[in-house]
């Protein structure tokens, strides 16, 4: 498990296999993990709240509507995220978008769907980390915007890229909006998280 703060926001990761399944609970939380039937799941929910335990004691995390998670009593922003190998935790005081993802061959498979020409001035097409850079952007401002139907390769593009600083503009029915964003290699794994 590892914490620390960047641009004023609080990390949390922790390692999937170091998960406690007798991570303390609050009420709510009990009933919620009694209606996940996934192993996989359940690990995540209890993998979250055991990195919550260490940041923001007795605060419970529910979900709106589209399955995105607040918190219950503060005013404190979160963002999760989990890839194949962690569970990641952000809180920050202004709205904020995460996510860690391992850098993994599956991105090129699905690079039609989601890489643009604008996105192709700032990211090389055929190299596996870029495109997983640039897909944990996207991905980072869908949770952000918490907005359905937001089109990863129509709506979401690249203005400009500095080493690991990225700006994005996002395109939806109330206009277009910039971000600024920073990803950061952490083992084998990228995190990107918006500063704006």
């Amino acid at each position: 498990m590892i914490f620390f703060e960047r641009h004023k926001i609080k990390f949390g990761i922790l390692n999937k296999t170091s998960v406690d399944l007798n991570t303390l609970m609050l009420n709510e939380e009990n009933a919620e993990l009694i209606k996940i039937n996934s192993l996989q799941r359940k690990n995540e929910f209890i993998g979250i709240r055991q990195l919550r335990n260490q940041l923001i004691p007795n605060e419970p995390i529910l979900y709106n509507s589209n399955g995105k998670p607040f918190l219950g009593r503060c005013k404190n922003h979160i963002s999760v995220s989990h890839s194949s190998k962690s569970n990641c935790l952000a809180i920050s005081k202004s709205p904020i978008g995460i996510d860690i993802e391992g850098i993994d061959e599956r991105v090129m498979r699905i690079k039609t769907k989601y890489v643009n020409i604008e996105d192709k001035k700032h990211y090389q097409y055929n190299s596996v980390e870029d495109l997983t850079i640039l897909w944990t952007i996207k991905e980072c401002l869908y949770k952000l915007y918490d907005l359905k139907g937001l089109n990863f390769k129509n709506d979401i593009r690249a203005l400009s890229r500095n080493n690991n600083e990225h700006y994005f503009e996002v395109n939806t029915k109330n206009g277009r909006q910039k971000h600024r964003l920073i990803h950061e290699k952490i083992e084998d794994e990228i995190l990107t998280y918006n500063i704006d």
